[in-house]
């Protein structure tokens, strides 16, 4: 196999994990399908100024310093739907959204993502994540107030 053919079965390959991923993704949200899919060395990059922004390396690492913070701060977990996937040999780019996201605090955590991937034998080895670091920082803020018409925390039972 030439090297050029090999490249385009890796892509091949590498779009056909990341579609399955996105498809688990918009069913059952961030779950153990996810980190299902990180090698124990991943290395996370949050790109930006927000709160979880930094470089995280190893599985464990990306759970406790950056999922579990999110997820203490998500009042309703947004639903997730891919937009478009494009690979080029163990690289590749994802755009998705989230969708009816919303803090603790009422602020909207609906957005827009670009992450760019390293896969390395059908998991996922590095992400350089891209958000919108403007609605991650309202998610952190404890003194964020709605504004009216923005979406309001759902209501404790």
């Amino acid at each position: 196999m030439t090297a050029t053919a090999h490249k385009q079965e890796l892509a091949t390959t590498n779009r056909q994990f990341l579609e399955r991923l996105f498809a688990t993704l918009s069913h059952e949200g961030w779950g153990q399908g996810f980190l299902d899919a990180l090698h124990d060395d991943v290395v996370f990059n949050a790109m930006g100024v927000s709160p979880i922004a930094g470089r995280y390396e190893g599985k464990q690492t990306y759970i406790t310093q950056v999922l579990e913070r999110l997820h203490a701060r998500i009042a309703r977990r947004p639903q997730l739907s891919p937009i478009m996937i494009m690979t080029e040999a163990d690289m590749a780019c994802a755009r998705f959204q989230s969708r009816e996201g919303v803090g603790i605090n009422g602020a909207d955590f609906s957005m827009d993502y670009c992450w760019v991937f390293r896969i390395r034998d059908e998991k996922i080895s590095e992400i350089w994540g891209y958000y919108d670091t403007g609605k991650m920082i309202a998610l952190f803020d404890d003194s964020y107030v709605p504004q009216e018409g923005r979406i309001k925390p759902p209501q404790k039972h």
